[in-house]
């Protein structure tokens, strides 16, 4: 790894970073020449979602808890201009990082052109998209069973569901969200063959207010249970579940009863998440890079079996669930954990998604 640069150098090309929406140096800085000291750099569009990103840049932390003053970690926040992503990507790898974190659909294309200009530097796409595209010989990539969190959603939303109706709120219609609502659906399905699914859209990962009409329509059409799988814009689910009577959230990526819970109207709301661990894949991940194991130009898709994804099962979860749905929940989720149930994936069969709407909607 490269030696640690003087504060100076550190601070210009700081500068020049922050004309890409700003840094934030989460390590400190050392000026001993004598110490070598990994540079990692996260690059997202913004935190403060209390969800996807906010559990990605959660592994930074991790990362210093690990190691403390031999890594530097820096958040740069790239801003949702798409336009200034590739040039982000690409300060950052003139700054001389020697990791640099991106990736994710939204993004990795940019993360991915940087990346085949810098063959030195070690690159982690934190959640891919595109298995064929991130083949560089110096990009890992991991990802999550996003198909796997929906299941075990959808296995809790209809064991708590009393109306038999619940409700699934997700970002944007792509492959990618399709491929949480198809679990979802799924695992509901098992439960209750007689389960009815209300599934929508908001066109939009930032658009509370979108999310939470949405919800409230569902509310009134008699669901009782719902689902926000939509970034930011699933705050809103939590909204329209606070001002409605009988009515249980289920939040998504991070623990969003803790994460929420300044805000205890909403956290209040929210039964369970279903987690996709970003933050213990990226301190895996960049483990794997720092020891010499990571085996670049391959993808890792992280599973219930690896604990890359799971269930937020904290201490309000366990108060609000019976000892009889509890043992139900491990029942289907234990079959997912063992392999016994294969839960359909619609990111790499996009048939099952309409597949498995029309037996939960008919």
């Amino acid at each position: 790894m490269k030696k640690f640069l003087t504060v100076l150098l550190v601070a210009i090309l700081a500068f020049g970073l922050v004309a890409c929406g700003g840094t934030k140096d989460e390590g400190g800085s050392s000026t001993d020449g004598d110490v070598d000291v990994i540079r990692v750099a996260l690059l997202l569009p913004f935190i403060g979602d209390q969800s996807y990103f906010d559990v990605t840049y959660n592994g930074l932390a991790l990362l210093k808890d690990v190691y403390g003053d031999k890594i530097e970690t820096t958040l740069i926040e790239m801003g949702e201009d798409q336009s200034s992503w590739e040039v982000a990507n690409r300060q950052a790898a003139e700054a001389g990082y020697d990791i640099i974190i991106s990736g994710n659909w939204q993004y990795e294309g940019a993360m991915l052109t940087v990346a085949a200009e810098y063959p030195d530097i070690k690159f982690l796409n934190f959640d891919f998209s595109d298995a064929e595209a991130n083949s560089l010989d110096n990009v890992y990539a991991i990802s999550y069973a996003a198909h796997e969190i929906g299941y075990l959603a959808g296995v809790v939303a209809a064991v708590k569901s009393e109306t038999g109706i619940i409700g699934g709120v997700g970002g944007m219609d792509n492959h990618g969200i399709r491929q949480f609502m198809a679990g979802y659906m799924q695992g509901a399905y098992d439960v209750n063959p007689d389960i009815k699914v209300i599934i929508s859209y908001v066109g939009s990962f930032t658009d509370m207010g979108a999310a939470k009409e949405i919800t409230l329509n569902m509310i009134a059409q008699g669901a009782d249970v719902v689902w926000g799988c939509a970034g930011g814009a699933g705050n809103g689910v939590f909204v329209a579940a606070s001002e409605s009577e009988g009515v249980w959230a289920i939040g998504v990526d991070t623990d969003q009863y803790v994460s929420l819970s300044d805000q205890p109207a909403l956290a209040n709301t929210i039964l369970t998440s279903g987690l996709k661990k970003c933050d213990q894949g990226i301190l895996d991940a960049v483990t794997a890079i720092i020891n010499g194991t990571a085996p670049y130009g391959t993808q890792k898709v992280l599973t219930f079996a690896d604990n890359g994804i799971g269930l937020a099962e904290n201490d309000y979860y366990l108060a609000n669930m019976s000892e009889e749905e509890l043992a139900i929940v491990e029942e289907y989720t234990s079959k997912v954990l063992t392999g016994e149930t294969t839960v359909i994936d619609a990111l790499q069969d996009p048939s099952v998604y309409e597949d498995i709407l029309a037996k939960v909607t008919k």
